[in-house]
């Protein structure tokens, strides 16, 4: 499973905290990177905030992954579950099909 995972600052953490937190972020994102986990990252260029893809068994396997980012008291954070394009569109063409049909109209 696959999920779109966006960040953005909600409050600043204490000055002190700051250069610890961008640390600890790396060897975050080293992390799951190396396990495979974190498939593409970014930041908002002349914003913060960022985002990544992140690649996962489970919704809970990206709960745990989640609760240890470091930035994340901190943050709004927003997740998407990602699809397959060509299967949400076929999907979308099947409803719309049968919809119509119940409707009486040709599709």
């Amino acid at each position: 499973m696959q999920f779109l995972v966006l960040t953005e600052p909600s409050s600043p953490p204490p000055p002190e905290m700051v250069l610890p937190l961008i640390s600890a972020m790396e060897a975050w994102v080293a992390r799951y990177r190396a396990a495979g986990k974190v498939r593409h990252s970014w930041s908002f260029a002349g914003s913060q905030g960022g985002g990544g893809v992140v690649e996962v068994d489970s919704p809970e396997e990206l709960d745990v992954i989640m609760a240890g980012f470091p930035f994340g008291p901190f943050s709004t954070i927003k997740v998407y579950a990602l699809s397959d394009l060509d299967q949400s569109l076929a999907a979308l063409r099947t409803a719309v099909q049968q919809t119509m049909e119940m409707m009486g109209a040709k599709p």
